[in-house]
């Protein structure tokens, strides 16, 4: 007899362990984000099999951090509203996990750093439409490359200013936060000049309003100023896109350098 309870006891166990397991399988499949694709600039993109980047970042409706997934694996969410951004530079762009209203991107100060994300896509959870998160560049580049055949020997460090107008990217409703902003960087030069090439990453302008400004300053190995030239003018950055600008340092006596051609994504512009 204490057998049979014992038997009776194990199987009541058992349907109840799997009317349990059926129960929750039901409710995760329900939940389960089933179909979304990544782009990235408009083409089709995803990691590698084998590599752990989690580029899906997940936040809740009231904006609060959720969680951080990898584009590899389909994954179970409770019902309710949700919000996804995407990212190729998941580590880069999503450094600690924050409010998405309160998620800004910073211009990097050493202008060395793209900004590569997604709009904030909303997601009903369940959800019966396939969800596209496109990821897209939102900075280019501004190149400068010099044409001098004639080196300078009075300086040998470059020091290069860019103005910008723009002092960072807020993820939440894909706006830049406007703002006066300096980056620079100095370069040491052996050629006197010749062959000076150096590109800044700054996040892209949409408007002249918002163009870029430079100024260079020509320096003695300790530092110490020797002339300053800007150039004339302001310039456009396209997200995704270089602007590169062919340019003499050494023309005597040119505080404002009027001289130069510019190069959009390939194509010489007319001023």
């Amino acid at each position: 007899m204490k057998n049979i309870k014992k038997l009776i006891l194990g199987v009541g166990v058992l349907l109840f362990m799997m009317t349990s397991c059926s129960g929750d399988e039901m409710k995760y499949e329900s939940s389960v984000v089933r179909d979304y694709e990544l782009q990235l600039n408009g083409n089709p993109w995803n990691i590698n099999v084998g590599i752990s980047t989690r580029p899906i970042f997940i936040y809740k409706d009231n904006g609060d951090y959720f969680g951080n997934y990898s584009s590899l694996y389909r994954f179970a969410l409770e019902k309710g509203s949700y919000k996804f951004i995407a990212s190729d530079i998941p580590t880069e762009m999503v450094p600690l996990p924050v409010n998405l209203n309160d998620f800004i991107v910073p211009q990097s100060v050493n202008a060395d750093q793209k900004v590569n994300l997604s709009a904030a896509m909303p997601y009903q959870s369940p959800f019966d439409e396939k969800l596209t998160m496109n990821i897209l560049t939102r900075t280019g580049t501004l190149r400068l490359k010099s044409k001098d055949i004639v080196a300078d020997p009075g300086y040998s460090v470059i020091k290069t200013t860019v103005f910008v107008k723009r002092t960072g990217y807020k993820v939440s409703d894909e706006t830049f936060v406007k703002g006066d902003m300096t980056v620079s960087r100095s370069k040491k030069t052996t050629t006197g000049g010749i062959n000076y090439l150096d590109d800044f990453i700054v996040f892209q302008t949409d408007e002249a309003a918002n163009n870029v400004t430079i100024r260079i300053e020509f320096m003695t190995a300790d530092l110490v100023v020797v002339k300053t030239k800007e150039f004339e003018g302001s310039f456009p950055i396209l997200g995704n896109g270089v602007t590169s600008i062919d340019f003499n340092l050494n023309d005597a006596d040119t505080p404002i350098i009027k001289d130069y051609v510019v190069t959009i994504n390939g194509e010489v512009q007319t001023k």
